[in-house]
């Protein structure tokens, strides 16, 4: 942005209005932050991912946590899903026998396996002939009793599943709670009711963790929930659960803090099973930090059944069954994978649980978010202010990498910082405010312009005044044939300090002068009026041009405050005889030229008027022969410079004049100014140029 000026400059209602707009953006994005608008949240979401996308967390190379796969193979092999339980007791007996130390499984039994029994006719089963067969085969354990003595006395985890509506009693959890502050359930996630397993499977197992998740929005899955609220009590969720299961512990503590304010975190903070102690979201739920899809956390359920798994690749570690199988619905997305299994993420958020921490956004990472903003933001604004926009912008790209780096490093370090946020309240106070400078600037320069026009249509008014004061035709009279004048006069600016005059004083006599006033501009045409009127009159009384000189430095010497003064050659010719009369006051750019001796410069007789209060002047006298010329000029010719910085001078302009001592006057002074705009080409026109031919004819 053009930057005008320095602040100091500016008017105190562009500066109030200003930080206006900057405290504006500042309320608005507090204002959105507090309310934290779907918008706002959408963005920080979509940062949080980015940092997900780029530092990915590696697997662990052991695998703690092995997910049973029952995939394609396994359905090949034996059978559709769902199988039947007592081929799922067969599968957990293979891990427990394979070493594995917890058995995790991402399902729910809701219902009794049907009995072969109960698919025979009525007729059948009341038949008194089959009656002692059918009771024998009624004594044997049926699928799912196979599977409770399979569970039985082993760390065995199933899941359940909160649901909207009320399906009657919920079995409490395996799990003991503790909590310390508020009650928890007022923040977590709540049903009102659950899919629960067949009460024989409840009872055998170790423990139960719910199943449910929260996505977000997008319905990208970036948060597990570890505990939760199934018909009004506290539940586990699977992966807390079986951490629970595999340290052995009885109680899981819940601890809430804070009511909310400025930067606290009005809910949960932390969940602790055994000496793990978990920080959380206010509502209970733990940030992931995804590692991709790693087949080889993957065996196959097959592969167990059959004992076709590696050796040792299950020993001392947690197993989740569960399916990959598409078909099987079971998929998800986070910010790695468009499309992932359940199951794996619950493996992943078991690696992090007894292994690397989970992320953690801490409760005053708002607080610190907000304050960061809010300075950041005052800082750019000011360098935006005092040194313009491309400095500021520098700063501001210096200040987004700093927010995107200390966001990666902290990320790195297992802590969830929005970067997304001040990035977007400093991009909006730079763009606002640069704006609205911008916008001031533009109407500064346009109100520059409308008086730069105005001063210019005033300076044109001054040039048509002077060139008023300059003569308009050739003095007539009985001896006006005897002579040829011709004058020309280009001001350096509009309006400029040179001038020249040609006047019959009587019917004999002609009075020609120039003069150049010091200085250029308005001051020098004002100036110069005041010289040609004074000297126009006082030449009327016929007196020598030395004695003219000095009467016109009596008068303008007086209240001379301003110290200005004039440089004036004067001459008088008799037109009758053609003696010429003259005096030079501070002026010594004139010339006579002859056909005779050529040109001979009539140099320095005197000081220039105004400077002295009282200055003497003599007066010269040549007797011009019919055909001899007197130039006149100013220093605008002698002096004029050229691209190469060689000014014009006086032995050019004599050489220039010795071939043309019979050209007219008006010829002269043409080709005179032609040439020297010729030799200043390239450059600007740094004086005013002035030029008076007065030819005798005689």
């Amino acid at each position: 942005m053009p930057h005008e000026g320095t602040h100091r400059d500016r008017r105190p209602g562009v500066r109030a209005a200003y930080w206006f707009i900057i405290a504006s953006v500042l309320a608005a994005g507090i204002l959105l932050r507090e309310k934290d608008s779907d918008f706002i949240a959408r963005l920080r979401l979509l940062g949080f991912d980015v940092l997900q996308q780029t530092l990915p967390r590696a697997s662990d190379p052991d695998y703690p946590v092995r997910i049973i796969d029952i995939d394609d193979p396994s359905i090949k092999a034996f059978g559709n899903w769902p199988w039947k339980r007592d081929l799922l007791a067969k599968l957990i007996d293979k891990l427990f026998a394979s070493g594995v130390r917890v058995v995790a499984l991402d399902m729910v039994f809701p219902d009794a396996t049907p009995s072969a029994l109960d698919r025979l006719p009525e007729a059948l089963r009341k038949s008194p002939e089959l009656k002692p067969l059918l009771d024998k085969y009624a004594e044997a354990q049926s699928p799912d009793d196979v599977m409770a003595a399979a569970l039985s006395g082993r760390r065995v985890v199933l899941g359940i599943i909160g649901t909207s509506q009320d399906a009657g009693s919920t079995p409490p959890a395996k799990a003991s709670f503790a909590t310390i502050g508020e009650n928890p359930s007022s923040f977590v996630h709540e049903f009102l009711g659950a899919s629960v397993n067949i009460s024989v499977l409840q009872r055998a197992a170790a423990g139960i963790g719910a199943l449910n998740w929260f996505p977000d929005h997008d319905q990208i899955l970036r948060r597990i929930p570890l505990v939760m609220s199934l018909s009004d009590q506290l539940y586990p969720s699977l992966a807390s659960e079986t951490l629970r299961v595999l340290i052995g512990a009885k109680t899981i503590r819940v601890r809430t803090a804070g009511d909310g304010g400025f930067t606290g975190n009005n809910g949960i903070t932390t969940v602790a099973i055994g000496d793990a102690i978990i920080p959380t979201d206010a509502d209970g739920q733990i940030w992931i930090h995804f590692s991709r899809h790693d087949a080889k956390r993957l065996i196959s359920a097959a592969d167990v059944l059959q004992d076709k798994a590696l050796p040792h690749s299950l020993e001392g570690r947690i197993a989740i069954i569960g399916t990959t199988a598409p078909g099987l619905l079971d998929l998800r997305a986070t910010p790695l994978d468009p499309v992932i299994s359940g199951v794996e993420i619950n493996a992943q958020a078991l690696e992090q649980l007894i292994g690397a921490a989970p992320l953690v956004r801490p409760d005053y990472a708002k607080g610190m978010e907000i304050v960061f903003t809010v300075t950041s933001t005052l800082i750019l604004a000011a360098m935006i202010y005092v040194w313009g926009a491309r400095v500021a912008a520098a700063v501001g790209f210096a200040t987004v990498c700093v927010f995107a780096l200390g966001a990666v490093w902290a990320f790195s370090h297992g802590l969830l910082i929005d970067a997304v946020f001040p990035i977007m309240t400093n991009s909006a106070a730079y763009i606002l405010g640069t704006g609205y400078l911008y916008f001031e600037a533009e109407s500064e320069r346009n109100r520059g312009r409308l008086t730069l026009r105005r001063i210019a249509q005033e300076m044109e008014s001054a040039a048509q005044i002077q060139r008023t004061f300059l003569p308009r035709e050739i003095p007539t009279g009985p001896f006006d044939s005897k002579f040829d004048i011709f004058a020309i006069m280009k001001p350096a600016k509009s309006v400029g300090g040179d001038f020249y005059d040609y006047f019959l004083i009587n019917d004999r006599k002609l009075g020609f002068l120039v003069g150049d006033v010091s200085g250029k501009g308005v001051p020098a045409a004002l100036f110069m009026s005041v010289s040609r009127t004074v000297l126009r009159t006082i030449a009327f009384d016929d007196e020598e041009p030395g004695c003219v000189l000095s009467k016109v430095n009596s008068i303008l010497s007086r209240d001379n405050t301003e110290g200005m003064f004039v440089t004036i050659f004067y001459a008088v010719l008799d037109l009758e005889t053609g003696v010429l009369t003259f005096s030079s006051a501070g002026h010594d750019d004139a010339v006579l030229l002859t056909d005779a001796q050529g040109c001979e410069p009539m140099g320095h007789m005197g000081p220039a008027i105004a400077l002295f209060d009282v200055a003497e002047y003599p007066t010269g006298t040549r007797n011009l022969s019919p055909g001899d010329t007197v130039v006149l000029l100013s220093d605008g010719i002698t002096e004029a410079f050229n691209i190469d910085g060689r000014v014009f001078g006086l032995e050019r302009l004599v050489k220039w004049l010795n071939k043309r001592t019979s050209a007219t006057s008006a010829d002269i002074v043409h080709h005179l100014d032609a040439e020297v705009t010729r030799f200043a080409e390239g450059t600007e026109q740094s004086d005013d140029i002035t030029c008076v031919a007065l030819r005798f004819i005689g």
